[in-house]
């Protein structure tokens, strides 16, 4: 599994020959352990970490971020879905639903959400432009897969239908004037902090989606440099609204 996730997020393939031998003997059996993983039982991965878990070089890094993402649900199919859902003009919040559709759920979006903010910890410090952007898109996702748990509903990536319902009705429920008490608001911080990420390593870049840093530039602007704040426009832009910061309020 590991070497078809480095081809698609744009990473090459690890390698440890400059690495002491110990290390590279671990960061090998690290990656293989990786590239054995049963896209049906992502879980599997998290037996990889304990052979990386002492190493911080770049190398190290790059396996800790692509072990985590992969133990919390992040597959090949997921990815393919997820960049469906992005191109699919039916869809009433692409960029919402595309962010969802790869959110960390394995072995429950709780769950999943904690190893979204590790992993992003680990991809951010790799340097590695596609693992810190995929990163940055997923835990925005597993924030909002939280957000649609906490309202009632759920997600079934293998229905577009049901992924576009569910994001709606959330964002609905979170960007009103008085959200829904199952909206995670006490966490937009963590949201908002990932948006103004992807916006400085992602967005600002020549090659970047317009469709995806629309609304995160949008964001960006109106948040006046609060990570809370701006977590609260995020969701607003996505809902195809405006932030007010006088009102503090979607509109």
């Amino acid at each position: 599994m590991m070497r078809m996730l480095v081809l698609i997020l744009g990473v090459g393939f690890l390698t440890v020959s400059c690495a002491k031998n110990s290390e590279a003997n671990d960061l090998a059996k690290a990656q293989k352990c990786l590239d054995e993983v049963d896209e049906t039982h992502p879980e599997q991965a998290d037996t990889c970490m304990e052979m990386v878990a002492k190493y911080d070089d770049q190398q190290a890094q790059i396996l800790k971020c692509a072990i985590e993402m992969t133990s919390g649900g992040l597959t090949e199919t997921k990815i393919v879905k997820a960049y469906n859902a992005l191109k699919d003009d039916s869809t009433t919040n692409k960029v919402a639903a595309f962010m969802t559709v790869l959110s960390l759920d394995k072995p429950d979006v709780p769950t999943g959400y904690t190893k979204a903010k590790l992993a992003d910890t680990f991809c951010q410090a790799s340097g590695v432009a596609g693992l810190k952007y995929i990163s940055g898109i997923i835990l925005s996702g597993t924030y909002m897969s939280s957000a649609i748990l906490g309202v009632g509903g759920s997600i079934n990536i293998n229905d577009p239908a049901s992924v576009n319902a569910a994001v709606q009705d959330m964002l609905t429920k979170c960007t009103a004037a008085v959200p829904d008490p199952g909206c995670p608001t006490s966490d937009l911080s963590t949201l908002g902090s990932t948006v103004a990420g992807l916006s400085t390593s992602y967005c600002s870049t020549s090659g970047a989606d317009a469709t995806v840093c629309g609304e995160i530039t949008s964001a960006v602007n109106t948040s006046g440099g609060n990570s809370a704040v701006l977590g609260k426009a995020m969701l607003c832009y996505l809902n195809k609204q405006t932030y007010n910061p006088t009102t503090m309020l979607c509109q």
